[in-house]
């Protein structure tokens, strides 16, 4: 009897076996669409595991990537020795309200000696509630957000045949590289730009996840006129302060330059057959109201008109000024739009292309010709 005691009171006595169990740990706070909300799941497993896997839910209502490596440490839990499993998420809502995250479900293989047991642990949703983004556009949440604008020279001494290398930077903790905004469109009527492939992507640091983004043009002014670049503002809702901020470029102004004719200097020889074009297709117009006023179809006599340009094209072409000739062959390509004559884009873009060559130019400027005016 005595020795039956003894045994109650030294299993009274030991600690109870502690179930497997799996949670979802979430921070406190209510965080807005787009913030970065710091997840744990948290493992606490009794004896010997070989074998393990767990895949992190997928969601329209949130993006997600995990931070750190995964943590496995022995831990005591309540006086009871636990193996203790840890994953760092980060979690990016994507709209406003509450916000369900999993189940989560571990597989586990332990062993136990020679045999091998298989067991599922599941950790039950959570529910977060998500703000909405406090500014219209797209939601951009971040920490320490840094813009940098560099030039490869001062636009505004700028020389005839040179070109302008343009590069934006942003990087931005604790959000992530596609959350980054697209990219700025600079197009003047007096600018050509040609633009190189986007460098975007997400860095893992020991702070979190560092967003980057980087976007470069070569711009060369088409024009002996001043143009001007506008500021380009990046709005984004801050960490640090739980409020909007926005950061602004600086104007880039292009100054004066021998660059030779521009759009409103045309040579005589143009001026006075673009007169000539517009005294032809005003009797034109007149013939045909005038047929029209007795029911009668008229044709569009403008189609057979001469294009006024067409001198000053093959003469640029034949000097091998590509600036020049691209002015002018814009000019051309604008007279037979309005005259509902075809122009071969392609034409256009091979020209540009030769503009912004590396080294020197291939163009051939006959067969330039003959694509652009389609003969």
């Amino acid at each position: 009897m005595v020795i039956r005691l003894l045994i109650l009171l030294l299993l009274l006595a030991a600690p109870a076996r502690a179930e497997d169990s799996l949670r979802l740990v979430l921070p406190e706070g209510r965080p807005v669409v787009g913030e970065m909300i710091r997840l744990t799941v948290r493992g606490e497993y009794d004896g010997f595991i070989a074998l393990e896997d767990m895949t992190f839910p997928d969601s329209a209502a949130y993006d997600w990537m995990q931070l750190l490596p995964d943590d496995w440490r022995d831990e005591r839990v309540n006086g009871v020795q636990r193996r203790v499993f840890e994953r760092q998420i980060a979690i990016f809502p994507r709209k406003p309200g509450n916000l369900v995250i999993g189940p989560v479900s571990h597989h586990l293989t332990k062993a136990e000696g020679a045999t091998r047991r298989e067991i599922v642990v599941e950790a039950p949703p959570v529910t977060i509630a998500i703000g909405p983004y406090p500014a219209p556009g797209l939601p951009l949440v971040a920490r320490n957000l840094k813009v940098t604008d560099e030039l490869s020279d001062d636009p505004a001494h700028i020389r005839d045949d040179q070109t302008i290398h343009r590069r934006i930077t942003i990087t931005a903790e604790n959000t992530m590289a596609h959350l980054l905004p697209p990219r700025p469109d600079l197009r003047e009527k007096w600018l050509i730009s040609f633009t190189s492939p986007e460098k975007r992507e997400t860095r893992l640091t020991e702070k979190g996840p560092l967003a980057f983004v980087e976007w470069e043009w070569s711009l060369r002014p088409i024009t002996g006129e001043q143009g001007t670049l506008p500021p380009i503002r990046f709005s984004w809702f801050d960490l640090a302060k739980r409020e909007m901020r926005g950061s602004i470029t600086q104007p880039v102004i292009f100054g004066y330059g021998q660059l030779g004719a521009n759009i409103g200097g045309s040579t005589g020889a143009v001026s006075r057959w673009s007169l000539i074009g517009v005294v032809a297709a005003g009797a034109a117009l007149a013939l045909g109201l005038a047929l029209r006023g007795q029911g009668l179809r008229v044709p569009d006599w403008r189609r057979w008109l001469p294009n006024p340009h067409s001198g000053a094209l093959r003469k640029a072409a034949a000097e091998g000024d590509l600036l020049e000739l691209r002015r002018v062959a814009l000019e051309y390509a604008g007279h037979e739009k309005r005259f509902g004559r075809a122009v071969d884009p392609a034409s256009l873009r091979r020209l540009d292309a030769s503009i912004f060559a590396a080294e020197g130019n291939d163009l051939d400027r006959a067969a330039f010709l003959r694509e652009l005016s389609g003969r």
